[in-house]
């Protein structure tokens, strides 16, 4: 397959937008340096972002008392930050990524966004793209001279083999396990057996864990009807098997509860879970839908 080549992925207009952003925290994270983020050093020149609405387990340092004596509902702050962090962004490298070019192209972009927005925010950034383990990583990137490496690192990056979120959460713990901060995921999460307890061992290490959804129009809205000869792309023998409207309506059941399984088991975590349908405009992905997801403010 052909894919794009992500060396000028944006246009300048975007960029500049994209520069105004940030990622957003829940938790507070020690750091090293001063850079634009709240530190575990509270009251010393934060500034504020965004609230979201309050989740059992946020920090209670962090809820809006104004907006409750308004409202009588609970909110949490969302901070610019004032010292570094540590951001890791997953991408999932595994077949079933590429099933199409634009899926594949979308959620390379995605990541090279969100690397972008790290960058210039002088966070530290760790690439690492995961298979049946980790399967490529970049050596930690910060400042905005990273970006081209970043870019270079994600056109690299191929789509192959299956999918063991198990086996990577053991590769991330045993190469960053004592660290701390924000890890992102960017997968179609096929691997519906291992990704909870996958999910489960981040989280037990401090890990701020985001989940980005990706999936395509066919896969979310399948229109074959009739005999058809399906492959599974992470492996498998081909079978032929007969599509009809009551099978597509069961697909179709079977994938938004997984899909809700997921949100719901990352949100009950405290993390934050963002379904991205490969066909959404990258602006309106980044600019819209991450932000409403408290992801970016």
């Amino acid at each position: 397959m052909n894919h794009t080549d992500l060396q000028q992925p944006f246009d300048s207009v975007f960029l500049a937008r994209l520069e105004k952003l940030h990622l957003c925290s829940r938790k507070i994270f020690s750091g090293r340096i001063n850079a634009k983020h709240v530190s575990r050093k509270l009251g010393t020149g934060t500034e504020f972002a965004d609230h979201r609405p309050y989740a059992p387990g946020d920090d209670l340092r962090l809820l809006d008392w104004n907006i409750y004596a308004r409202t009588e509902k609970l909110y949490t702050k969302l901070f610019r930050q004032e010292e570094d962090r540590n951001i890791f962004v997953l991408m999932d490298c595994s077949s079933s990524m590429a099933v199409e070019n634009q899926k594949w192209d979308f959620a390379r972009k995605l990541a090279a966004a969100i690397a972008y927005i790290g960058l210039y925010d002088m966070d530290r950034i760790f690439l690492l793209g995961f298979t049946e383990g980790i399967s490529a990583k970049r050596p930690v990137l910060r400042g905005r001279r990273g970006v081209m490496q970043a870019l270079e690192f994600l056109s690299s990056l191929h789509a192959a083999g299956g999918t063991d979120f198990l086996k990577t959460s053991k590769d991330f713990a045993a190469m960053h396990g004592q660290k701390e901060g924000m890890v992102i995921f960017v997968s179609d999460f096929l691997d519906t057996e291992g990704v909870h307890s996958a999910l489960d061992r981040f989280f037990s290490m401090g890990f701020e864990v985001l989940a980005i959804h990706v999936i395509t129009p066919a896969e979310l809205e399948p229109k074959l009807l009739g005999e058809w000869k399906l492959v599974n792309p992470e492996g498998g023998k081909p079978y032929t098997a007969h599509l009809s409207r009551q099978t597509l309506a069961r697909y179709k059941k079977e994938m938004a509860s997984c899909g809700d399984m997921l949100r719901r088991h990352i949100s009950a975590r405290r993390g934050a879970y963002i379904r991205a349908i490969s066909s959404t405009k990258i602006e309106d992905m980044i600019l819209k839908e991450l932000r409403a997801g408290h992801l970016l403010a």
